[in-house]
This record gives C-alpha cells, structure tokens and sequence, in this order.
C-alpha cells in the first residue's frame, strides 16, 4: 500500500493521481530507484520547458546535459551526498576529467552557474519527497571565491572617432554607431523593429532580444535557430532618448532601405527588422561581431570583443557627468549595483577629477 502526503488534501490527490497517470503508462520510478540522471529529466519536462524564457531553457539543457549528468548522473539520487557534489565542483575547478574528456579548468563563475541549477533542481526533488533534504543548500558544499572582475576593454575617444568615420557608408555601420550611442546588448540591437523607434519623440523602444537557440522541435533538421523573444535579459522594457543626430542617421538609413526592399521586391523577407540582410532576413548573431573585428583591423586598434562597444558607451556617459542610475537605466541593468560595479574604476577616476574640480572652483586658502 502507497501513501501520499501533501500540505492539504488537494496537493495529495494530485501526488495521487500522477502515480495512477504513470503506472497505467509503466513510467513510474519508485523514489528509491531515481538516479539523478532520471529526475533531471523529470524536472526538466516538468518544471523548465514552457515554463521558462527559451534561454533560461537552452541554458539549464546545456549545463545539465554537459556537466551534471556525465559526472553525477548514475549516482541514485537518493545517495547523492555533498561529498559527490564537492568532488565534482573540486574537478570543474582543477581540471580533472568530465564524461572521459579532460576539461582545462573552469572559472569560479561558470561552477556558480552550475551550482544553482543544480541546487534549484534538487530542491524540487526535496518538495516532492524524494530526498530527505537538499545535499548542496544551506552551505553544504564550498564554491569557489569569486575572481575578482577584470577592467573592462573600452575605446579610447580617439579610437571612437576612427570606428565611426569607418561607418559611413557601410551596410552596417549604422548599427555599430547606434551601438555606440545606447549601449545595446547584441541580441537587442539586432531584435530592433521600425516600430521600436519614434522618430518624433526620439526615444527607443528595447523590449526583445534575439539569440540563437538549441532547437528542441525534434522534426527540426537545425540543432539551432535564431529566436527573436519578447523580453530583454532584464526582463524589463526600457526607452532611451536619442539624439537629433542619431534620428537623422536612422531616417537616412531607413530611406535606403525602402529604396532597397523596393529592388528586390517579392524576395524580400518582410520581418520589420532594422538591422537584417538585404533580403530582410534577420542577421545571425556573428555577422556585427565579424564587422566590427573588420573595423578594428582597418583602423590598427588592438582586437577587442563586440561587448566593447557597450562598455564604450557607458564610460563615455560616466565621462560626461550622466548620474550612475540614468546610466545603470539606459543599459537595462538589474539594478544600480551592478552598473557600481562594473564601472568602479571609471567612477573612482572621475571622483578625483570632480574633487579637483570643486577644489580649484571654491578653494581659497
């Protein structure tokens, strides 16, 4: 005889019903045979898919797939201590091996990522009583302290100015100028519509992000596709003033793009995309990247990553005296803190040039 509990009668009936549902399709698992491998499964159709952003999906696939079930997959899951764990954390970290392969060792923040998948889906193993606790909660197991954050790359003024001269004129220049001039994240700037930008009030609309996702329709012949989603990393929708100049460029540039769209007439892809091929398909996600190295070399700058521009962007508005929370709001931060700190050292040489600056205005002594 089984027995099922629950906080009230009906989350036990449902705990009921489920195991009629499974016995009568012969998937049921007694609690005591899981193995971890198994109940990632379970938690994944019933916790992660379409209840989750695709990226939060595609990313919680990849890390369980990769790097949990290879090391601790076979181990049932009601014998899973935090000495597995431990030891599994302890290899990402030093290098040792991984489903037979041996990995060069990860970054302190890559086994914190892991670790709160992992914590989250045991925990969902514990509120359904198939543990009697959470082997990695409450400090269990020892992660790895933080790296200390390295000084992010920028583009000096003069290496600003070089890149947007080599704008003009280029398919995707304007992408790269308007980049430097909101500091878009890359999926933002390429989910951008004609109906995100309100030429009159000159303000930009940011409410979607496009990525290339893992394809999990099993009738796809693509592993991936690029996905527009309606939401921002942030989640949260955002308008950014723009300057005249800046509206200019984009009318400009959207004048020529009709002229273009009218040349290739029934071939056109209509998406309403701002920046896309010529045929108005949306462009995968390495095309700017690609652009902007082309940039770089062209102008003799030192090779840099596309986040550059964003972070470019940012010191620039720091530079000119815009407050950390209109910054922090422009660039979709979470929250202020994270602006603080990415950008400390542009805070801390500001603060003595501002301490100067008062001292010459004011000091009379």
């Amino acid at each position: 005889m089984k027995y099922f509990y629950g906080k009230s009668r009906k989350e036990a009936a449902e705990k009921l019903e489920a195991y009629n549902n499974d016995t009568r399709k012969g998937i049921y698992i007694e609690p005591n045979k899981y193995t971890l491998s198994q109940w990632i499964d379970e938690w994944y159709k019933t916790y992660v898919v379409n209840r989750v952003k695709p990226t939060t999906q595609a990313n919680y696939h990849n890390i369980t797939n990769i790097y949990i079930k290879p090391y601790l997959g076979q181990i049932k899951l009601m014998e899973l201590k935090s000495a597995h764990v431990q030891e599994f954390y302890n290899s990402l970290l030093t290098g040792g091996r991984i489903n037979g392969n041996k990995n060069k060792g990860f970054k302190s923040s890559s086994i914190q990522c892991i670790h709160k998948v992992l914590r989250t889906l045991l925990q969902a193993a514990y509120l359904n009583d198939l543990i009697p606790k959470n082997p990695v909660s409450n400090k269990r197991v020892t992660l790895p302290k933080k790296e200390q954050d390295a000084k992010v790359n920028t583009l000096t003024p003069a290496e600003q100015k070089k890149i947007e001269k080599l704008c003009v004129g280029t398919r995707f220049g304007t992408a790269i100028i308007l980049d430097l001039y909101t500091g878009l994240r890359r999926g933002e700037l390429l989910a951008l519509t004609w109906n995100d930008v309100d030429f009159k009030n000159r303000t930009l609309t940011v409410n979607k992000q496009l990525n290339r996702l893992r394809n999990f329709d099993s009738n796809s012949i693509t592993k991936t596709s690029l996905t527009i989603s309606n939401y921002t990393k942030s989640s949260v929708e955002r308008k950014i003033a723009l300057p005249s100049a800046i509206i200019e460029m984009l009318e400009n540039y959207k004048d020529n793009e009709i002229k273009n769209r009218q040349s290739i007439g029934d071939l056109y892809s209509e998406h309403n995309l701002i920046f896309c091929y010529e045929n108005g398909k949306p462009l995968d996600i390495n095309v700017l990247p690609r652009f902007f190295k082309k940039l770089l070399k062209k102008a003799r700058i030192k090779s840099t990553k596309f986040h550059t521009i964003r972070h470019t962007f940012a010191t620039r508005a720091l530079e000119a005296g815009v407050p950390v929370k209109v910054v922090s709001q422009i660039l979709g931060h979470a929250n202020i803190s994270i602006t603080l700190d990415t950008y400390s050292h542009v805070l801390s040489e500001l603060q003595d040039e501002a301490m100067q600056t008062i001292t010459d205005k004011f000091l009379s002594i």
